[in-house]
């Protein structure tokens, strides 16, 4: 497949000023980029990653399963991977900030009602509109700006903004288990939401721009090319020769297992630790995890540049099955969970990553907002069963069958992955 460039110039015409660079002679989209960092930082921390915290409080607090408040999880993610979609077809439509405006409006006002849970229906209606708002303010639409923005450093500038997403877990998420442990989801959930709006709506404002284009520039801040002026035309394939090809049904279909793995074990990972040892070991346990997929996502946005991206991926699903296996295989050693953690965080963030960079490479950046929602939908089928399969495991079984199930179900998307492999993707 021919490398994918991101923009085609129209010849003709002398060259404004405005699309050589900007004022200060800093690319503006390193400024965009801190701003994604900031919404996914505050996002996973708030959302993602608390989804663990949350279920261990709504069984605690209320008296729920854990399977039940699993579901309810798997809810969060499944409605999030719907809005997900439609998110994708909005942002091409309107302006990002006002699409993550609305969705921090909304995710904030689920986290206020997450403390007026006292029924399980409830929990439930509250997970659809807190999943709602966070698909929003969540990945589409901050993967999608980073796209627009970067093209030849994509892996690097997603690299960068995906460890947001690792920052959230490491200090945002274990301060808020705390906060609810030391007092209760019910008395902190105002407070909670206030601080994620607060944390989103202005920052989104004063640094994230749609795109290069609006502002007169080019992705990676290159100089416009030769003679060239006027509107710029996206390149990549339409949604539905995308949509339509196996290369994008295998891949989501090995994804949809991939992440099942991942996210059933992440998300009971903090219950499961302090089950077995303590609300510290908790604690610990989700930091280690997070701060190795950071460092590791650093290292794989370099390698994303070097290397086969799919062979890249079908490594990280057998680093992840490793991680899990250990992880289920600790027998209550705090010292065995964080090998496990450590392994488990390597493959984590990178994964996570991969998905849209496959995508984009093989897809281009014509469609890749709604080519990526469509994506996370199908995905989101494995991230929202993912903690619902293991809260049932865990109280039919125990933690140790449950993870080592989610260990073989990732690693059959290995499989999967490998016949996306063999399927052409798009040349343009």
């Amino acid at each position: 497949m021919k490398s994918v460039t991101a923009l085609r110039s129209p010849a003709g015409g002398a060259t404004t000023a405005a699309r050589q660079s900007e004022p200060s002679g800093i690319f503006r989209g390193w400024f965009v980029l801190a701003g994604i960092f900031t919404v996914m930082t505050v996002g996973s921390g708030f959302a993602f990653y608390a989804q663990g915290v949350f279920l261990d409080a709504l069984v605690l607090e209320q008296g729920f399963s854990v399977s039940i408040s699993g579901a309810g999880t798997g809810v969060f993610f499944a409605v999030s991977g719907i809005s997900g979609y439609f998110t994708g077809g909005l942002i091409s439509r309107f302006d990002v900030r006002k699409v993550i405006t609305v969705g921090a409006t909304i995710s904030a006002f689920g986290i206020y009602l997450l403390g007026e849970v006292r029924t399980e229906w409830q929990m439930f209606g509250v997970f659809v509109i807190f999943g709602g708002g966070y698909a929003l303010a969540g990945l589409v639409p901050t993967t999608s700006i980073v796209t627009r923005w970067f093209s030849r450093r994509r892996s690097v500038a997603l690299a960068i903004a995906s460890t947001g997403l690792s920052l959230g877990g490491i200090v945002i998420t274990p301060t808020i288990g705390r906060l609810i442990d030391d007092r209760s989801l019910v008395e902190l959930a105002p407070q909670l939401a206030v601080i994620y709006f607060l944390c989103i709506v202005p920052v989104t404002w004063l640094l994230i721009r749609p795109s290069p284009e609006a502002l007169g520039l080019r992705p990676d801040g290159d100089p416009p090319e030769a003679g060239s002026d006027g509107p710029t035309e996206l390149l990549g394939a339409t949604f539905e020769e995308a949509v339509g090809s196996a290369y994008f049904k295998f891949l989501s279909a090995a994804f949809v297992l991939i992440m099942a793995a991942q996210v059933g074990a992440l998300q009971h990972l903090f219950k499961y630790t302090k089950d077995s040892i303590d609300i510290d070991a908790a604690a610990v346990a989700l930091m280690v995890v997070t701060a190795t997929s950071v460092t590791a996502r650093m290292v794989g946005g370099l390698a994303a540049m070097r290397f086969r991206l799919i062979s890249l991926a079908s490594v990280l699903v057998v680093v992840q099955t490793i991680g899990l296996v250990i992880i289920a295989t600790a027998g209550g050693s705090l010292a065995i969970i964080l090998v496990g953690c450590v392994v488990l965080g390597a493959a984590m963030g990178n994964l996570l990553m991969l998905h849209p960079l496959l995508l984009a490479e093989a897809f281009g950046v014509k469609a890749y907002s709604r080519i990526y929602g469509l994506g996370s939908l199908l995905m989101v089928i494995g991230v929202g069963l993912g903690p619902f399969i293991v809260g049932v495991l865990r109280d039919l079984l125990d933690y140790r069958q449950a993870f080592l199930v989610m260990a073989v179900v990732g690693l059959s998307g290995l499989g999967v992955l490998r016949l996306a492999a063999t399927k052409p993707r798009l040349t343009f």
